[in-house]
């Protein structure tokens, strides 16, 4: 037997069609282009600004190199201005003082350097050479027995080779007494001005 459906069947509806399609696909394309342009561009503003951060730090820093350098010559400004400032409280007789160390300097020997410090008191570092140990010895012996000078001690003395000769390299330091009062030059006898009679 043949059965035979007269009613009429419905056709079902896609519930998308293939245009929607198309433009949701669109859509999600444009939203990941404009998400990587704007990710590109954060990256390059990011990137100049850190360019310029670094400009800035290397400025800075030289600026700081400068500022250290500054500080520390006034710091080396400071301590010679101490330096004098002490001595000038001391009123130590510089002129006689050269005067002997000139005066007790062996003729085979002879100075290189002289240091004055001033912390725990005045003293005078020495550094020259000789043409012996003995040359030392005298040195020290006749600084032993000046009025400026106190506590004569040998630092280091060595013998070294200068071209064919030899030579004895030494440092000496001792204390410093000055004298002021003592060692003021006293100036020249002034006769009394006499009147001369009125004609």
């Amino acid at each position: 037997m043949i059965r035979i459906n007269l009613l009429p069947q419905r056709s079902r509806r896609r519930l998308i069609p293939e245009s929607g399609v198309v433009l949701v696909a669109l859509l999600v394309i444009g939203a990941l282009a404009g998400s990587y342009s704007w990710a590109l561009w954060r990256n390059r503003q990011v990137a100049a600004q850190t360019a310029a951060i670094n400009q800035k730090l290397v400025v800075a820093r030289r600026q700081a190199a400068e500022v250290l350098a500054l500080e520390a010559t006034i710091a080396d400004l400071k301590a010679r201005e101490s330096l004098l400032q002490s001595l000038e409280a001391r009123q130590v007789p510089w002129p006689e003082m050269l005067t002997d160390l000139a005066g007790r300097t062996p003729r085979d020997a002879w100075l290189a350097t002289a240091a004055v410090n001033s912390s725990g008191g005045l003293s005078l570092a020495l550094q020259g050479s000789a043409l012996s140990f003995d040359a030392v010895a005298r040195f020290m012996t006749a600084l032993g027995g000046s009025p400026f000078y106190s506590d004569v001690s040998l630092q280091a003395a060595q013998r070294t080779a200068v071209g064919t000769a030899s030579a004895v390299q030494f440092g000496l330091s001792l204390s410093m007494r000055p004298l002021p009062s003592a060692t003021t030059p006293a100036g020249p006898a002034t006769k009394p001005a006499t009147k001369e009679p009125s004609r």
